[in-house]
Formats: structure tokens, C-alpha cells, sequence
């Protein structure tokens, strides 16, 4: 009588048992091989892409206020080659992490956001501090004055932004606001958007690291309080994340 042949198969597999084991085996060392190779590849692509940053004491996960970081390696959003910044800074401002780098048209205004904005979420006035040592290059007022230009967020235009008129003429915020440009060592530039108020700074004043520039606010393009902040060299765009991979990002400072 013919056995099944489920049976004969698993009759043949037992005969060839040592062939069998030792085929398990190779299969299973080229899975692991696979999934290790595969996972070199994503840690190579994942270090590259963020950079690294150094603080005083080591990397932490929950930073306190105002954490100053002493150096770290960066590039621009377009370019290939890396830069060091080995100079003491610090992060900007206290409050969550509302949008980081965006370079299509997810981003909640305009095609690109090649900036952060980070909002303190508390009815306080926020300090803004001045990223590392440096010396004021701009200080801005981007706000058009008597016009009768409206803006309002709409799905209807490719960049998120739709522009319409009214009869009477009235004050406009427009793009930044209130805005300080601060040139530091090594051609890194930063930028500081929506403050409350026109900063008493002047072109050419010396900064220092952690230095008052002024508060959260929402003037130009913004729906409520935060700062829009962004890094640069010789005019391209840094991913701030660079500066800072060694927090969780998800919150600045007490909110109490």
C-alpha cells in the first residue's frame, strides 16, 4: 500500500535528516545575514542623514532650559560636503517642536519650510536667546503697512496661501515680522521670525551666546505664538536637527 504523499515527503525528509538540518542551518544564517546587512544600510543612512551634536555633559533625551552644546557637524539641505561648527550654542527658545524641515508642499505655508518653529504653548512671555556668539547683520520689519491685501489659508493655490482684496486699507503681517539676522563663526548664519515686537538690536551689535533678543509673538505669516527659527551658510539652508539630535525634541523648558 502507497503511503499519502504528504507522508512519503516527510518519510524522504527523515531519511535525508542531516542534508535537511544542515540546509535549516544555511537558510537561517543567510536570513540573519539579510536582516543584519539590511540594518547596516539603514544605521549608515540614518547617521548621515542626522549629523551628530555634542553637549558638555554627554547626549540627554530630556534637555532643561536653555542646554548649551558645544559643537557639531553639519551640511547644507543641498549640498554634499560637511562643516564642522566647534563653537559653545544653544537652543533659541523654550516650547515644542510645531514643524521642522519640510521640502514640498506638506508644509503648512509655502512649497518649502527650511526652518523650525518652535512654539511655547503657555500665555508667558517667551524669551528668544541668541544662538552662539555673533554679530547682527538685519534687523527687519516685515510687515506691509495701509494695504488692502488679505491673505488666508486655502486648499485652492499650490502653496497652501490665498491672496484676495478688500475695500478699506489696514496694517498687513506679512512673512517674518519682526525679524534678527545673527552672523556667527565659521560663515553659520541663524535667523529668528514672529517676534512680539521690534527687537532693540542694530546692525553690527555684538551678540553673545544666550543673549535677550526678545519674545515669541506671531507677527508675519502666523497663526499664534512661536519662532520661526533657521540656520544657514553662505545663503543655503541647514536642517536644525543637525545641532540637536541628542534630544527627544518634544519639549524646551518647563510649561509651568
Amino acid at each position: 500500500m502507497a503511503l499519502p504523499p504528504f507522508l512519503q515527503a516527510i518519510y524522504v525528509a527523515y531519511q535525508h535528516r542531516k542534508a535537511v538540518k544542515k540546509a535549516c542551518i544555511v537558510v537561517l544564517i543567510l536570513i540573519f545575514s539579510f536582516i543584519f546587512f539590511l540594518y547596516l544600510i539603514i544605521a549608515t543612512a540614518f547617521t548621515v542623514i542626522q549629523g551628530n551634536g555634542n553637549v558638555t555633559d554627554g547626549d540627554i533625551q530630556n534637555v532643561g532650559p536653555f542646554t548649551e552644546f558645544q559643537n557639531f557637524s553639519y551640511k547644507t539641505i543641498y549640498g554634499e560636503t560637511w562643516y564642522n561648527f566647534a563653537h559653545p550654542y544653544m537652543f533659541p527658545t523654550l516650547g515644542v517642536l510645531t514643524q521642522g524641515v519640510i521640502l514640498d508642499s506638506s508644509a503648512k505655508v509655502g512649497l518649502k519650510h527650511i526652518a523650525w518653529d518652535i512654539a511655547d504653548r503657555t500665555s508667558r512671555d517667551t524669551q528668544v536667546r541668541a544662538f552662539a556668539n555673533g554679530t547682527v547683520v538685519a534687523v527687519r520689519n516685515n510687515i506691509l503697512y495701509n494695504t488692502t491685501r488679505r491673505w488666508k489659508f486655502c486648499d485652492e493655490s499650490a502653496n497652501g496661501i490665498c491672496w484676495y482684496e478688500v475695500t478699506q486699507p489696514a496694517d498687513v503681517q506679512m512673512g517674518c515680522g519682526y525679524e534678527v539676522l545673527i552672523q556667527h563663526a565659521d560663515s553659520l548664519r541663524t535667523q529668528y521670525c514672529h517676534l512680539a515686537a521690534p527687537p532693540n538690536l542694530s546692525t553690527d551689535d555684538p551678540v553673545t551666546i544666550g543673549q535677550f533678543i526678545g519674545y515669541q509673538g506671531s507677527t508675519g505669516w502666523a497663526t499664534g505664538k512661536h519662532l520661526h527659527f533657521a540656520l544657514w551658510r553662505d545663503g543655503q539652508p541647514i536642517d536644525p536637527s543637525y545641532a540637536f539630535t541628542q534630544t527627544s525634541l518634544s519639549d524646551w523648558g518647563e510649561t509651568d
